[in-house]
């Protein structure tokens, strides 16, 4: 009986226009949307560390002149305990000056300074990224990191200016938005649409059909919920491989398909809740769009994290949505996944998802 309600509720929802609009639209509108606002994110606060592991002279020059730029206090030298402080949010970038940097400054060859973004507020890292490049790219061809020129200030050079690059070469900043889009995708639709699921019924007076039918308060969740995830994995993988079109992302799928599907059953459930603990469809819209926007902020995309009181930061980085955008972003930087969080994020599913099969007892009422 849960399967032909969840069936039924799917040919509903696509039965109408702007409902199948909606779930058409919003993932292309996500996807196009995050990445035009990734490229425009301002440097607004930071930290950025910087491990020397060249330790000359010419590196601690090159040390102070990106302290020059983005302001000394907001430069941290750091150890090899750097990826700790990236995961932890405490920094928002590290820079790696390697071993034999100096060397390659005098041989006049290519030198490069690894770049390593945190996954907590990437577009703070992206922010610095694009500053320090581009003006690095405005030195080339001046004396400036000439390694004679503390030695002789007016001398002609062509030594070449350092670049910086990411760990993974082959990624790219607007690669690394894209669990922001394939989850937030999926958010929108399961809880706008499922927190006026109930009231859909209420309308046409299905509740009586129900009745007679004999149909418990628990099928009657359950083929909502069902329905509902359908939709949200749906979108969210219909985002996923836009995102792979347009970007050139490398992402686990089997990751990805864990992940959607949580994050989409988490999502239905609360959108069900809300439909059916609210007395009214103006109260229900309400609810979905304080949930929408709370996803939104606690995913970090909105506001950075590192921003945030530190009492609101730690509230921010223990919600589902911003664990299950963790772990993707994580898979991306470093290729590790993280189990911690994913059994964190199951765990939260479990218990919403008791309790929306549970709110249908509100909605599916015998005397």
């Amino acid at each position: 009986m849960t399967v032909k309600l969840a069936l039924v509720e799917l040919k509903r929802i696509f039965k109408r226009k702007m409902s199948l609009i909606t779930i058409i639209i919003t993932p292309v509108l996500v996807v196009l949307i995050s990445l035009f606002f990734m490229q425009g994110y301002n440097l607004q606060s930071m930290k950025l560390g910087i491990y020397n592991e060249d330790n000359s002279i010419w590196s601690s020059l090159v040390m102070r002149f990106i302290g020059t730029i983005l302001r000394q206090e907001n430069i941290v030298k750091v150890g090899e305990d750097y990826e700790d402080l990236l995961k932890e949010g405490k920094l928002n970038a590290v820079i790696i000056i390697p071993k034999g940097f100096a060397a390659e400054l005098y041989a006049k060859r290519p030198t490069r300074m690894v770049f390593i973004p945190s996954p907590v507020d990437l577009h703070l890292a992206a922010a610095i990224y694009n500053v320090l490049d581009s003006v690095l790219e405005d030195f080339q061809g001046s004396a400036f990191f000439d390694p004679k020129v503390l030695r002789y200030i007016f001398t002609s050079s062509d030594y070449p200016v350092p670049r910086l690059a990411l760990k993974d070469s082959s990624l790219r900043f607007s690669d690394l938005v894209s669990p922001f889009i394939i989850f937030f995708t999926g958010i929108l639709i399961t809880v706008s649409l499922a927190c006026v699921s109930t009231f859909l019924d209420r309308e046409k007076n299905l509740h009586e059909m129900f009745l007679v039918y004999n149909l418990s308060w628990w099928e009657y969740a359950l083929g909502k919920i069902v329905a509902y995830t359908i939709l949200g994995v749906s979108v969210s993988l219909a985002a996923y491989v836009l995102t792979r079109l347009l970007t050139e992302s490398s992402m686990s799928f089997v990751l990805v398909f864990l992940l959607v599907a949580l994050n989409s059953l988490l999502h239905t459930s609360v959108g069900f809740i809300v439909s059916a603990v609210s007395s009214d469809k103006s109260l229900a819209n309400i609810l979905g769009v304080s949930v929408i926007g709370i996803s939104l902020f606690s995913s970090g995309f909105a506001i950075p994290i590192s921003n945030l009181p530190e009492y609101l930061k730690r509230i921010a980085m223990a919600t589902p949505v911003f664990k299950t955008m963790y772990t993707l972003r994580l898979y991306q930087l470093e290729r590790a996944v993280d189990i911690h969080s994913i059994f964190y994020v199951g765990v939260w599913t479990a218990v919403f998802l008791a309790l929306s099969i549970f709110s249908g007892r509100l909605v599916i009422r015998r005397g």
